[in-house]
């Protein structure tokens, strides 16, 4: 079911990465809270590269402190015992979150939280990824997370229906999920984005950081959405890094530009161009949208048209190299000579988890596109 409606209002606003003032060990509150463990202390490094503030978390026992938004459980075995399991699902039913990464996405399979199967390889490894869909995790990564580090016996995971997969390694496995518990949400990765120990040999390694691998941004991106999950899932498509997000069809001499000027709100925008009847021109996202099933989210464009265009949705039920889709609603919008912004209303289905939009014009005329964002509704996600 989609409503939607139009308005010409201010500007939306643009996505924002939430970072906390300053880094480290914050003697004062934080919302971002480390629990110590073997092995955490890379976790701790790429917090403070990437100016994230945290505190250090010693034990489980009681609860997390007070003001604690985010609770991080990495490393090869964190101190998390089957005690604590009620009190995780207390902290995340209420609202927090949980980033498990490595040994803390294990951690959360074996406590029987989070809903997937474990494949645990012995070793160090590296592996070039897929992504399932896009998704504010997914953010500077338009085809994949290159070489994720496997440092702290992190698995593979096989999701089951209560979470949804963002990345993928190969086959029926899956290094990055997400699943809702309450008001909150678990997100677990298999591998370690900040980085750790990467053996050479039986007894011999050598430490790489998220830095060199150039996977600090997933880490970043990961704790921003955990902070903030009502933020754009999709980048625009006249941002200058988001052309590889953005597939554009155009057909019968139908052509595509990204305009330097004349942009509703940003530098750039997406124009689409059909010189006569048999002409058309579409955008879409490059991956499928991760969405939470069930859930309400908020569509919204800048647009100025010489021509009516549609908005269409694709359902996507069964993401990777075989995905399938099923058509859904299709919304007729008029032509605007000067800009105006689209506002619509999807509700997902209960058995769908990734959805495309599809910004399309026929015929003869022209659509410039800026400021397109799908984010959960202000009434979902967590307060």
């Amino acid at each position: 079911m989609i409503r939607l409606a139009l308005c010409a209002c201010a500007a939306v606003l643009a996505l924002s990465a939430a970072r906390g003032a300053g880094a480290g060990r914050n003697p004062r509150p934080t919302s971002v809270w480390v629990l110590d463990g073997p092995e955490a202390q890379p976790m701790r490094d790429g917090l403070q590269r990437l100016g994230i503030a945290f505190s250090d978390l010693k034990s489980l026992d009681g609860a997390p402190p007070e003001g604690c938004r985010v609770l991080v459980l990495s490393g090869t075995r964190p101190p998390v015992k089957e005690a604590d399991k009620e009190t995780i699902r207390r902290f995340v039913e209420g609202g927090g979150a949980v980033l498990a990464v490595g040994g803390g996405a294990r951690c959360l399979i074996d406590l029987g939280l989070f809903d997937a199967g474990a494949y645990t390889m012995t070793g160090t490894t590296l592996h070039n990824t897929s992504l399932d869909g896009c998704h504010r995790l997914t953010f500077g990564y338009p085809a994949g997370v290159p070489d994720l580090l496997r440092a702290t016996d992190g698995p593979f995971m096989e999701v089951g229906p209560r979470a949804t997969s963002i990345i993928r390694a190969g086959g029926p496995y899956s290094l990055a999920a997400i699943q809702r518990l309450g008001k909150g949400y678990l997100l677990s990765i298999g591998a370690d984005p900040q980085g750790g120990r990467l053996f050479t040999d039986v007894d011999k390694f050598r430490p790489v950081s998220g830095k060199a691998q150039k996977t600090d941004g997933l880490l970043a991106n990961a704790i921003a959405f955990l902070l903030d999950p009502r933020g754009n899932l999709i980048p625009d498509p006249g941002f200058e890094d988001a052309l590889p997000y953005w597939e554009v069809t155009a057909r019968g001499g139908a052509r595509s530009e990204r305009l330097k000027n004349g942009a509703a709100e940003g530098k750039v925008c997406l124009k689409l161009a059909c010189p006569g009847a048999k002409a058309t021109a579409e955008a879409r996202p490059a991956r499928p949208v991760v969405i939470e099933r069930g859930e309400t989210y908020t569509f919204r464009c800048q647009y100025k048209a010489t021509a009516p265009w549609k908005v269409s949705w694709q359902f996507v039920k069964a993401p990777g190299r075989n995905e399938t889709f099923e058509s859904g609603p299709v919304v007729d919008v008029p032509a605007s000579e000067e800009w105006r912004r689209f506002d619509g209303t999807l509700i997902a289905p209960s058995d769908v988890a990734y959805v495309r939009p599809v910004l399309s014009v026929q015929g003869t005329g022209e659509l410039l596109l800026d400021a397109v964002t799908l984010s959960l509704d202000g009434e979902s996600g967590q307060p």
